[in-house]
């Protein structure tokens, strides 16, 4: 029964990705400025020099957190500090678009201070270089928790040879915290990778025009704007193939893995806590990780509370009330892919025997990022116009696009528990001859539960926060949140937009602190 959940996930997943690349592919249209050498190759480079520099420098960045996280365990505000880099993983791309304007931008924090002073500060963040810092402030978080969870499954025993070794801070990193951070980074740098060169709110918003324009916001102007369907194809294809090309040395990292084992504890044996220029490189490190994601989430905060009045205008609760419905939905869809393939890889890495199909189905399940949002919503749009009106499915369809996109994070959360649970206690489950469901109360589910509604926070919470899809479909019965946020900053209404945004944040924040207290703390830890 797993497998057949599976495949039948896998068969729906691979009908709409094939679907959407064969109805663009023989639509028609111009080819306009699409049909350029030159302007495509441009398209080309640019996204990836911008995917390539915002995933690099999200992967310095958190390795270092998470270097000072593992060896700091006890200082005020630390829990503070955890919380913020969970909201910030999640953030709304439209809000962090805000956040960066309000403290980056011409007449942000920094322009004021700068102006103080007397210094000429200019116009910057709308450009590469905004673009990159916005990628950062999602990114690096995330690259922060999924390196602490590696750096805690080290064993005690290693820190106290270490220690009985003499070892100094630098031997330390390069044979014992290097080798984790360099395990964990293929996979976790793929997944930001492939995020920041399918990326689109961002790059609409702070690219500046043409000179920063990627392949995402192209295949949206040619399809939205232009109608040239041609031109979306050309781009979509090529999107897929370098997606493909950059991520092939990758993919067989991507398909091994190690057994699973459950955090021993941060900080206590290691014998690097004391040393001086750890205290003031970790103390460096903690403060500016605070400032950098504490100060753009302070200032939507400040700038939300003076217009949030206009919270209760009529337009604002149709779209709370329709970003709700669909995030849950999109959220519970995720969810029950995930698992589905979760359970079908199970099945084949451990009862067929077939551990290296097992990992290609994992793969799967990840590399759906390498179809954008943009190319699936262009894809399905061509498909359905000669039989029904997109526009009028427009909700559904921004719910199946969100859910396949959220599935590489839910699918994250989820297999690593499933796994788990068979080794620990399959062979037991099958001598006892337990039932599907019985073996899933007593064996899969004391396990699974955190790590489930973690999943679903964060698939209902990217859902919650997209923009890309709901620009595509959306019309005027069907406004998202980060939809009428992004058209009342297009109108110069700052003060109602920042109100939006403080309403995305904190329903991204409350997502966060009910699945903390139904998954028992699970966020306040390392995984």
């Amino acid at each position: 029964m797993s497998r057949a959940a599976g495949l039948v996930a896998l068969g729906l997943i691979a009908l709409l990705v094939l679907a959407a690349l064969a109805g663009l592919v023989t639509a028609g249209g111009e080819g306009g400025s699409y049909g350029r050498t030159s302007y495509i190759v441009g398209l080309i480079r640019i996204s990836l020099i911008q995917a390539a520099l915002s995933a690099a420098t999200s992967l310095v960045v958190g390795a270092a957190i998470a270097l000072a996280l593992a060896r700091r365990t006890r200082f005020p505000g630390r829990h503070a500090l955890i919380a913020a880099l969970n909201v910030a993983t999640v953030l709304p791309a439209i809000v962090t678009v805000f956040a960066i304007v309000a403290v980056f931008g011409r007449s942000g924090w920094l322009a004021d201070i700068a102006g103080w002073l007397g210094i000429d500060y200019g116009s910057w963040v709308f450009g590469l270089d905004g673009v990159v810092i916005a990628h950062i402030l999602l990114n690096a978080p995330l690259a922060a928790r999924v390196f602490l969870a590696g750096l805690a499954s080290i064993s005690p025993e290693q820190w106290r040879l270490a220690s009985q070794l003499g070892m100094p801070p630098s031997a330390l990193f390069r044979l014992i915290d290097l080798p984790v951070l360099i395990r964990e980074a293929p996979g976790i740098g793929a997944l930001m990778f492939l995020a920041c060169f399918t990326s689109f709110a961002i790059v609409l918003a702070l690219g500046g025009g043409p000179a920063v324009s990627t392949l995402e916001v192209a295949i949206y102007e040619a399809v939205r704007f232009e109608a040239d369907f041609r031109g979306a194809a050309v781009l979509a294809v090529l999107q897929v193939a370098v997606a493909a090309i950059l991520l092939a040395p990758v993919a067989f990292l991507l398909t091994r893995r190690a057994p699973e084992a459950m955090p021993t504890g941060l900080g206590a044996d290691r014998p690097d806590i004391k040393a001086r220029s750890m205290r003031v490189f970790d103390g460096a490190v903690l403060v500016a990780a605070a400032l950098f994601v504490g100060v753009p989430l302070a200032t939507i905060a400040l700038s939300g509370i003076g217009a949030v009045g206009s919270l209760f205008d009529r337009a604002v609760l149709e779209a709370l009330g329709t970003s709700l419905a669909i995030g849950i939905a999109a959220g519970l869809l995720s969810v029950g892919l995930g698992f589905s393939i979760a359970l079908l890889s199970r099945e084949l890495r451990f009862r067929a025997g077939r551990p290296r199909l097992a990992g290609i189905v994992s793969l799967s399940a990840l590399l759906i990022l390498v179809i954008s949002p943009i190319t699936l919503s262009a894809g399905l749009f061509v498909v359905l116009r000669p039989h029904a009106d997109p526009f009028a499915l427009a909700a559904p369809l921004i719910v199946i696009v969100n859910a396949l996109m959220a599935l590489p994070f839910t699918y994250r959360h989820i297999e690593p528990p499933l796994l788990l649970s068979f080794e620990r206690f399959g062979r037991l489950a099958d001598s006892l001859g337990m039932r599907a469901w019985t073996r899933f109360v007593l064996t899969d589910w004391p396990l699974l539960r955190s790590p489930l509604i973690v999943g679903l926070t964060m698939a209902t919470a990217l859902s919650l926060g997209d923009l890309g899809v709901a620009a595509f479909f959306g019309t005027g019965d069907v406004v998202t949140l980060p939809l009428l946020l992004y058209s009342r900053l297009g109108a110069y209404r700052t003060d109602e937009a920042a109100s939006v945004a403080l309403l995305l944040t904190l329903l991204v924040l409350a997502l966060f602190l009910v699945a903390q207290r139904w998954s028992g703390g699970w966020f306040a830890r390392a995984r």
